[in-house]
């Protein structure tokens, strides 16, 4: 399944080989630019270690640190945004070593960069989706799967260079096939290092060059053309449930180690990494026939993202089925967003009343505000399975209405700390699909014991108001 803008989370820094181990990207064994012998075959962050809880805490305190809802782009994945505190436009986080391996929805901490690397906004596009800072066609050298770059000792705080480049599902997970003829538009946006101002060299590359020019540029610019830029430094809280569906793949390289102990999950959504997942999970015969895997959706958990690697760990949970059938992607969709649509336990059910018909006992009835000699009416349409509020309105003496609400009082049948209560507290909400509910709460109580049916004695929660016939309370 490709798609126009699709930008995996692929990140290839500069100096770093395609020999991918176990946890992801390495340094090659035969690297003979690296002089320092004890690190030479050592693997290179690609992602930055997380600050500690007391340095978060610190930094919201101080306001140095910015805390949100990270929200990814789905059509253009290498944009993601969190929301500004003082209700400004969003803040903006690029690429996915930004992103830090935080998952849309993910409640994270975000450190500004410096002002040099914000976006900038396009004057003419007012305040539509901004476009990136660097629209000019990258210089010759970005062609290829290398990017030239400031050397480490010239940059600090900025990550490598990343290509994010348009991949398909014929795609290798080592960063051969279509990589190493990416499209130029994918080369928009370079986390290049430039806030070490007048310090460049006159013998710095194309690439530094321009992105000089660039932040220049930006700093002439008006403030309020300006997008700030940010990088995810802490998950407060993984909101994402780390799984997807998606589909099975064979590891490009044969001969590769890899090859012999893991496949490739290749997720639908595309905001989500590729996961190597072990061939221990995979169905027996995966390996010596592929294709007759490749229409089949499985789910997919992600278990690790170590910081050397650009691709997740993780464990195939199920196969599905085939993709396509409305069955396997319901069930896909409501796995991938936490929904969760098991069957109620029998302890769940021991908390609702066991003999029906149930009746009021007279003790409530005693305790209550008796309505059941006024016309009370739900408003439903006749195939409703539980009719679970109503409408009652009556004319008083002095020309005023007596309105009346009245909701099928659930909280009788949910003991505050019961099992039911916390089943329910979980799923927060019923869910509706277009061929069927995941319900918050069992059938028995929302079809049977608090369904509004007429001519049938129900509790309720019932709100009262006196109106003029001009509608006034």
């Amino acid at each position: 399944m490709s798609h126009p803008d699709y930008r995996p989370n692929l990140a290839t820094p500069r100096g770093v080989s395609s020999v991918v181990g176990p946890h992801g990207v390495g340094v090659s064994p035969g690297d003979k630019k690296s002089k320092n012998k004890s690190t030479r075959g050592k693997k290179k962050s690609i992602f930055e270690t997380y600050m500690s809880k007391e340095d978060v805490s610190e930094g919201l305190k101080r306001g140095t640190l910015i805390q949100g809802v990270l929200r990814i782009n789905p059509k253009k994945f290498h944009e993601a945004f969190i929301p500004s505190p003082d209700g400004d436009r969003d803040i903006f986080i690029d690429g996915v070593v930004a992103r830090n391996r935080a998952l849309n929805g993910d409640l994270v901490v975000v450190k500004l960069l410096p002002e040099e690397q914000w976006k900038v906004i396009k004057p003419e596009s007012g305040d539509k989706e901004p476009e990136g800072a660097y629209e000019s066609e990258p210089p010759g050298e970005l062609c290829g799967s290398r990017v030239l770059q400031p050397s480490p000792k010239d940059c600090h705080d900025s990550p490598d260079v990343i290509i994010e480049a348009q991949f398909d599902d014929s795609d290798s997970e080592d960063g051969h096939g279509s990589t190493q003829s990416a499209l130029l538009d994918d080369v928009k946006r370079l986390s290049v290092c430039v806030h070490e101002k007048g310090k460049e060299k006159a013998s710095a590359s194309a690439t530094k060059d321009k992105s000089t020019s660039v932040a220049a540029d930006i700093r002439a610019l008006p403030e309020k053309s300006l997008q700030r830029s940010a990088k995810v430094v802490y998950i407060v809280e993984k909101k994402h449930s780390r799984a997807a569906t998606g589909f099975l793949k064979l590891l490009a390289d044969k001969n590769s180690e890899l090859f012999r102990k893991y496949a490739l999950f290749s997720p639908s959504d595309h905001r989500v990494p590729r996961i190597y997942v072990p061939l221990k999970d995979c169905p027996q015969d995966f390996v010596t026939r592929p294709k007759d895997y490749a229409n089949t959706l499985f789910i997919c958990r992600i278990v690790d993202w170590k910081e050397d690697s650009s691709f997740a760990l993780g464990q195939l949970a199920k196969s599905l089925g085939q993709a396509g059938e409305i069955e396997p992607e319901t069930e896909g969709i409501l796995t991938e967003y936490g929904v969760d649509f098991t069957d109620f336990s029998s302890e769940v059910l021991e908390c609702l009343p066991q003999g029906l018909p149930w009746t009021i006992p007279p003790e409530e009835i005693r305790q209550r505000r008796d309505l059941r000699k006024d016309c009370v009416f739900t408003i439903d349409p006749s195939t409703a399975r539980d009719l679970d509020d109503a409408l009652s309105c009556k004319p008083l003496a002095d020309g005023t209405y007596e309105v009346g609400v009245h909701i099928a009082d659930v909280s009788y049948f949910v003991p505050e700390g019961s099992e039911l209560d916390k089943v329910a507290a979980e799923r927060a909400t019923s869910v509706y699909l277009v061929q069927k509910v995941v319900p918050m709460l069992p059938r028995l109580l929302c079809e049977e014991l608090c369904s509004l049916n007429p001519m049938t004695d129900k509790l309720t929660f019932s709100v009262i108001w006196v109106l003029t016939p001009e509608g006034k309370v």
